[in-house]
């Protein structure tokens, strides 16, 4: 058979790839399990579901390429070759990345795996060390663990089209990424940390249930913002009635302490600092971004509009775009000069 042929000649010119696609292999020849000089094996649009043992002899490989086969668990196999970098398994039936693989890939720098039904990244991802680019688009996921800020070198996400609801506040570890696109999903709100993400380029979220951005966007190194097909917070005026503030014993005591911190003679700062639990509570503090000064548990959740390429030093249009504020009172927000507007949903 012209496969076979190639393969025995494979064997003896330590062929560093080999490349067997659109044979509909239901099986690995046996001859491929012996070219161990091989760095890339590339085996897509076949129907395999399964990698046989003796593979393990490859122990060289670096990049595999599984895409549009019948796999429905990634093979153990896989697991046993330490050097692997790059793995495809796109456009499969896989129902879920074992664990017991996933946390050996310990080289892996891109793991694609699109287009299957994987409803879940597995905790054992946090193994994966040296991960930079993960691809799951067009899968049934739900979640993003924590256990993948274990993977402090990601520089791409790519999670479009799943049923994710929810981004970790803990996303903003993520140091190094650059891409993040979950479109599609079912997203409510991008957590202010994402500003911790200062190396992030490119940001999709489009096709979610985003009303605003935070105030955090401002801090990201945004080049393109895709946002389209979400129920942004539009600029209409409604009416508004006057509101006295009326701030809760713990809030007043909270924001003496806060003003009291800016003097380093004050006694009411020397006890607060012996005091752990408070010293924890000031960390979630923020300020008015009217009067800027600081408040912990009481505040007005406000908007203003932007225009996203402009303020935002986008290279695409992205439109104008609303971003939350908080201030810390009604006397700031009917104070005169600024242009923040108070947050009003349809009923």
């Amino acid at each position: 058979m012209p496969a076979d042929t190639s393969l025995l000649n494979a064997v003896r010119g330590n062929s560093k790839s080999v490349t067997i696609c659109n044979k509909s292999l239901s099986t690995i020849p046996p001859l491929l399990c012996k070219v161990v000089s091989a760095r890339q094996l590339i085996l897509k649009n076949n129907k395999l579901k399964e990698l046989p043992y003796e593979l393990e002899n490859l122990k060289d490989l670096q990049l595999v390429n599984l895409g549009n086969n019948h796999f429905e668990y990634l093979p153990l196999v896989l697991g046993c070759l330490p050097h692997i970098d790059t793995l495809h398994i796109f456009n499969n039936q896989l129902k879920e990345l074992t664990g017991a693989v996933v946390e050996r890939l310990v080289s892996c720098r891109i793991l694609n795996a699109n287009n299957n039904n994987i409803d879940q990244i597995p905790p054992e991802i946090r193994g994966m060390k040296s991960l930079q680019v993960l691809c799951m688009e067009r899968n049934l996921v739900t979640t993003i663990p924590r256990d993948i800020l274990s993977c402090l070198e990601i520089t791409e996400l790519h999670l479009g089209n799943n049923r994710i609801k929810e981004l970790p506040r803990e996303l903003g570890y993520l140091r190094n990424l650059k891409k993040l696109f979950v479109y599609k999903n079912e997203i409510s709100e991008i957590p202010d940390e994402i500003g911790h993400c200062q190396s992030l380029q490119v940001l999709d979220v489009s096709c979610n249930l985003i009303t605003m951005f935070p105030e955090g966007i401002y801090h990201c190194a945004l080049k393109e913002l895709h946002c389209d097909e979400n129920p942004l917070l539009e600029h209409l005026p409604v009416l508004s009635q006057n509101v006295n503030d009326v701030l809760y014993l713990k809030e007043l005591c909270a924001r003496m302490i806060l003003v009291s911190f800016k003097d380093r003679n004050s006694t009411l700062r020397k006890s607060a600092t012996l005091r752990p639990d408070i010293l924890n509570a000031l960390k979630d503090a923020k300020k008015c971004v009217v009067c800027e000064q600081s408040y912990l548990y009481s505040w007005l959740e406000c908007v203003h509009f932007v225009n996203a390429k402009s303020e935002l030093k986008l290279n695409n249009k992205a439109g104008n775009i609303p971003i939350r504020a908080c201030l810390c009172s009604y006397d700031c927000f009917y104070s005169e000069g600024h242009n923040y507007f108070a947050v009003s949903y349809p009923s």
